[in-house]
Parts: C-alpha cells; structure tokens; sequence
C-alpha cells in the first residue's frame, strides 16, 4: 500500500507531527468503539475496577532511563490485590528478556514471563502468516540490532552479507537503533527495484523521550510507503497479534482466563494503546501526565481523532 502523506525530517518529530502520521494510517489500523472518557485523579483510584492490567511500556512506565512517577508503587498496589501485570510493549529492538532485565535493573516487580513485546508478536504470529505470504524456503532479511532466528524461514541479518538487499525476499522490521538516513536510502531503493512484503513488529511513529520525540519503525515504515507499493504487515500495537499474546500471557498469570472487560489497557498513545485495546475489547486507560501528552493536547486530541478512551487519568497515583 502507497501512501501520500508528506513527512517531516526525524529530527522535526513533534506531538502534532506524530499524531497527523497516526491519522494518515488510520485506514490500516482497526476500528474500535468510543470509550466513555470517564476521567479521574489516578490510575491507581480506579484499581478496584480491573481483574488484570496491560501496561505500556514507554509512557507508562518509562520515559527514556527515568521511571514514570508512581509506576512502583502502582506495582505494590497490584500485587497486593492480586491484579496480574503484563508489560505489552512496541519496543522491538531487542528480546523481551533484554527488557525485562531493563526492569529488573530498576527494581521493579516485574517478572520475565510478564514481558511481551511486538517482536514477540511478529515472531509467533509468522507460522500463520509466511505460508500465506511467500514460500518458507525464501530468505527473511531482517533489520533490527538483534535478530532473533526464525523458526518458519530462512534468516539473514541486515549487513551480514553484501548483496542483503537483492538476496532477502521479504522484510522482518524488527528494530532501527542507529538507523540512518542513508539505511532508510537502501531501503526505500530495494523495495523500489523488487516491492517485497515487508513484516513490521513496531508500528510505533515515534517514542516519548526526555525533552523530544524519537523516530520509530512507524515513521520510517511510513516513509518507505511512500517510496514504495509492496504488501506490509502490522504485529505491534493497535493490531490484534500484540494483544493476543499479551492477553493469552495474562491469564497464564491469573491462572484463570479473565473476562476482558475486566482487563484495562493502560497507555499514553490514542492511535497504539488506546484504539487497540478498545478493538481487542478491553477497557483502556489514557496517561495524560507522561509520555505522548506529557505537554498537554489530549483533549483537542481525543476529539480530533474520535478515539476515546474509558478513563482518562493524569497520573498512576
């Protein structure tokens, strides 16, 4: 699928610039039903509400290297009404258990088993996916820091060959740590000359960081879209993949499959977070205090897209 919205440079990445990206893809992205836009003081106020929690990673419980204010004791609280955790985030860089450890690191409870990422998505969804889209005996070239070996094809990591760009046969977008405009460059020209499928774990534009806004495998699969006509395939938030392992992991957790009415999508991003836990049926919380909104634009921003969440909390506690 061709696009035509215009872009911005990475480096001119802000709120607006990110949300009119959002909306440009929205035909792509699923359709969810309006929440009632109940708002209240803190998430951890509206605890007794939930049976089992998805939390966001960037936004919600870090913003770069520093913890979203309250995120430990929203943990604590958690436990102690035996409300089961699992971090479902974008990021797909790296392997869960790099995340995990990240956590770890920071002292927070949060066990490995109660990470999942959109890498993890794509790589289980693909046993499903690749006999639709090409034979396994293709080459899957992979682009990302770290790649994980496929079970379902061939696996080729970026620059691990010369001729990567004519030998892979479709795309895994697994991560862009230290993407360049001249990476982007050879992307862009590859899938000119030979359109292949491109699979994507990370829809996100862009990532809340301290003080600015960081491209993300969104935004440069966006402007690849707009180079390009070749067949893309979504895994991380909003689409169902990432929820359904996230969901399936909770109630592995719980010990008990829980009803997801009862389970709360917590996030800061209307466009990942909010519309995919809506379309997944789940209810859905909107951090207004960090990450995407930290600055203020909610509001205009909700009924500008028309994606409203249940609740809308500044803060965790």
């Amino acid at each position: 699928m061709k696009t035509q919205h215009k872009l911005p440079a990475p480096t001119a990445l802000d709120l607006p610039a990110v949300i009119d990206i959002y909306e440009s893809q929205r035909p792509m992205m699923p359709d969810a039903a309006a929440g009632a836009g109940r708002q209240r003081r803190s998430l951890i106020d509206i605890l007794d509400e939930f049976d089992g929690l998805i939390l966001d990673g960037f936004g919600v419980i870090n913003v770069g290297d520093g913890l979203v204010p309250g995120i430990e004791a929203l943990l604590q609280r958690a436990a102690a009404q035996k409300i089961p955790v699992v971090v479902l985030t974008n990021g797909g860089s790296f392997e869960s258990s790099q995340a995990a450890a990240k956590y770890a690191k920071w002292q927070l409870p949060i066990a490995a088993d109660a990470v999942v990422s959109s890498r993890d998505a794509l790589i289980a969804a693909l046993g499903d996916t690749i006999p639709s889209t090409m034979p396994t005996t293709d080459v899957m070239g992979c682009l990302g820091a770290v790649v994980t070996p496929l079970a379902h094809a061939p696996t080729l990591a970026y620059g691990q060959t010369a001729d990567f760009w004519q030998q892979a046969d479709a795309f895994a977008l697994l991560g862009v740590i230290d993407w360049t405009e001249g990476d982007q460059a050879d992307f862009e020209s590859a899938l000119i000359a030979r359109p292949r499928p491109v699979f994507v774990a990370n829809p996100d534009v862009a990532a809340p960081q301290i003080g600015q806004f960081s491209a993300e495998p969104g935004y440069w699969m966006a402007r690849a879209m707009q180079a390009a006509d070749m067949p893309v395939y979504w895994y991380g938030k909003p689409y169902r993949p990432a929820f359904d392992l996230a969901l399936q992991r909770l109630h592995q957790l719980a010990g008990r499959k829980l009803d997801t009415r009862r389970v709360a999508m917590v996030g800061d991003s209307l466009h990942t977070d909010i519309l995919g836990g809506g379309a997944a049926g789940l209810q859905t919380v909107l951090i207004t205090g960090a990450g995407l909104f930290r600055d203020g634009g909610a509001t205009h921003y909700i009924a500008a897209s028309g994606i409203q969440p249940d609740w809308i909390v500044p803060g965790l506690i």
